[in-house]
């Protein structure tokens, strides 16, 4: 936040001095940077970057979705539009007074968006909410074949909870449910659930390797 009202403040200085002291111009200008720098290159950072900020960077965390995935365009608008009450009007102490009353240390932004930050290294990584799926052995090369672009978020959510949980349900059950998760994400990879490769394996194993051909979307991110 800080380098935002630098960005700001240098910013307007360039403009007010380019316009010749025009204060009505000035002005003008000055509403269209607030704007852009507190609103709209805050939101696109989060989402080009996929959930970090420079400050995030620099400590080694991101903003992902209480599912695991990556934010997209309405979460970082939602925190983004958020932000500017609890931490730009208060000075932050309504995001601290929040985020410091829940579990998980979310900000009231985070809350309404659905989202959460996690730490991606050192010590105190977030081992709760971040899991990396990685294909069983021999399964690799089918994983990679996989068109994972048509899954969505509803779609990871169903696969991640259901891998994550499967082991406390009893056999039958597991394969019960963790077939009617694969009847309904297979189709959208390109493949159909009848298929050779998968007679008599668990159905934990393809929608582990799905799970894990999903996160690879998003260049390597360890999603929750």
């Amino acid at each position: 936040m800080c380098i935002t009202f630098v960005i700001y403040a240098v910013s307007f200085v360039v403009v007010f001095a380019s316009v010749g002291g025009d204060e009505t111009l000035a002005g003008v200008f000055a509403v269209v940077m607030v704007f852009g720098v507190l609103i709209v290159w805050p939101i696109a950072w989060e989402v080009g970057t996929k959930g970090r900020s420079l400050g995030k960077l620099v400590f080694g965390l991101r903003v992902v979705t209480v599912d695991g995935a990556p934010i997209r365009v309405r979460h970082a608008a939602i925190r983004g539009l958020v932000g500017l009450v609890e931490i730009v009007a208060f000075f932050g102490t309504l995001a601290a007074g929040v985020a410091l009353a829940s579990r998980r240390f979310q900000r009231l932004g985070d809350h309404l968006a659905g989202t959460v930050v996690v730490r991606e290294r050192g010590a105190g990584a977030e081992r709760g909410f971040a899991h990396r799926f990685v294909p069983y052995p021999g399964w690799e090369a089918w994983s990679a074949r996989l068109d994972a672009t048509r899954l969505n978020e509803d779609d990871y959510r169903i696969v991640r909870s259901f891998l994550l949980r499967s082991r406390s349900l009893p056999p039958d059950a597991r394969e019960q449910l963790g077939t009617r998760i694969l009847d309904r994400v297979l189709p959208r990879t390109g493949h159909e659930r009848n298929t050779a490769d998968l007679a008599g394996w668990p159905v934990d194993v393809p929608l582990t390797a799905i799970a894990a051909a999903y996160q690879r979307r998003f260049d390597g991110v360890t999603l929750a």
